[in-house]
């Protein structure tokens, strides 16, 4: 079990170190005030959509495609919103009304969780590492919390990478415009894709 346990630490390390739209949301952040709501409600997302998949495989469910292509391209509407509001208005964070913690806090999670098709690489992702022979709920314990840790340690590194380079002048103008820009890409990928999944 330790074995299997150390594979899937590495394994989410790497596919959370992989820049996404809740690590540009904890970059952008970062660069006005410590960013933990962000990033709370970033590792709750995730932590909502792999209970979701764990609860799916112990119960052998099975996801209606077109629900999950809908809830894509919806998805990727609210991430060119967030990406677009960012690149006309995000930059002049103290014009009217400053966001409240609780504003960070959901809007990560609808970011989070404005994807299901992450599901879908939560119900291919987790199966290789639960062995049959074993207690299915302690395994989906360590699991979720091994996922928890890493995901909420990556993230962390993340803003203090953010908060760092921020101090130099040049960076801060990119990473103004960075987040937004990738969110926006991410939101326009995430249209397309589910758009060509309903028509196939």
């Amino acid at each position: 079990m330790t074995a299997t346990y150390l594979a899937f630490a590495a394994a989410v390390a790497l596919l959370i170190a992989s820049p996404g739209p809740v690590v540009a949301l904890v970059i952008a952040d970062a660069r006005r005030s410590w960013p933990l709501w962000t990033i709370l409600g970033g590792v709750l997302s995730a932590q909502v959509l792999m209970i979701s998949a764990l609860l799916m495989i112990y119960l052998a469910l099975d996801l209606d495609p077109v629900i999950l292509n809908w809830g894509q391209i919806l998805g990727g509407l609210y991430l060119i919103w967030l990406g677009a509001d960012g690149l006309c208005g995000g930059a002049e964070e103290t014009r009217t009304v400053q966001r409240t913690e609780r504003n960070y806090f959901w809007r990560a999670m609808a970011v989070g969780l404005s994807n299901p098709k992450d599901i879908l690489f939560f119900l291919a992702f987790l199966p290789g590492f639960i062995l049959p022979t074993q207690p299915f709920g302690t395994q989906a314990l360590a699991l979720i919390i091994i996922w928890c840790v890493i995901d909420l340690s990556i993230l962390l590194a993340y803003s203090l990478l953010s908060r760092h380079i921020a101090t130099y002048g040049s960076v801060q103008r990119l990473l103004d415009l960075l987040p937004s820009v990738f969110l926006l890409g991410l939101g326009l990928i995430s249209c397309l894709l589910g758009v060509s999944r309903m028509l196939d």
